[in-house]
């Protein structure tokens, strides 16, 4: 792995952990900080296994490594759903919010017990151990990431449209971290499939910074108190 991207992954491990921890000492019984929280602990356990896997000794080790990995990334479209329905205050989704867990459930079972989504590793120059995409499961995969993370968004965008004031400022911070993080997350995705060099990765320590300055906006704190 590049020097660039492995210090960029372990910011976002770094900011993550400790921005999650304050989060929910700061208020550990708000659905939204939990939630985030957890968030965090996915994000974090992402990044760390990303940077160990990359660097691994050997193809067996970095197999275990992104087994592990692919635990992380199964849970976080999920987790991120479920912190956009508390943070907008919404409680609509109830089908997508149970198949987006049962998704993640079942995506980190196959992950861990079978070559259903990981098919084995290759090395590649520069970059280091990546899966070997070789099995139709990784395609369903990055279908329930992308489908989960985009309503997600699209819940975001929506609600950004119809807020004023310190509120729209407040969800705008969440929506850019959104973007920059799926983004920067998606461009591996990108070069386990043609090895292009994964850009976006420099740029997702932004997103727990992000987030975390629009749960504690001022605004945030009165609606609670309110």
């Amino acid at each position: 792995m590049s020097t660039f991207v492995t210090i960029s992954t372990l910011l976002t491990a770094f900011f993550a952990l400790v921005l999650g921890v304050f989060t929910i000492f700061r208020n550990p019984r708000s659905p939204i900080n939990r939630t985030w929280f957890s968030l965090s602990l996915a994000v974090a356990l992402w990044t760390i296994m990303y940077a160990v896997a990359s660097s691994a000794p050997n193809g067996e080790q970095a197999l275990n490594y992104l087994r592990i990995l692919y635990v992380a990334a199964s849970f976080i479209p999920a987790l991120f759903f479920h912190f956009v329905l508390n943070f907008l205050y919404i409680r609509p989704y109830s089908i997508v919010f149970f198949a987006s867990y049962l998704s993640a459930v079942i995506f980190a079972v196959l992950s861990v017990l079978s070559n259903a989504i990981i098919g084995g590793v290759r090395f590649l120059e520069n970059f280091g151990w990546y899966e070997n995409i070789s099995s139709p499961g990784f395609y369903l995969f990055l279908t329930y990431f992308a489908f989960v993370a985009g309503f997600s968004v699209y819940l975001l965008f929506v609600a950004l449209v119809k807020a004023d004031g310190t509120r729209k400022k407040q969800i705008g911070f969440v929506l850019a971290a959104a973007v920059i993080g799926f983004a920067g997350g998606a461009s591996n995705f990108v070069t386990d499939l043609t090895g292009i060099y994964p850009y976006g990765q420099l740029i997702v320590w932004l997103y727990p910074v992000l987030i975390t300055y629009g749960i504690f906006t001022p605004v945030q704190i009165k609606i609670r108190q309110g």
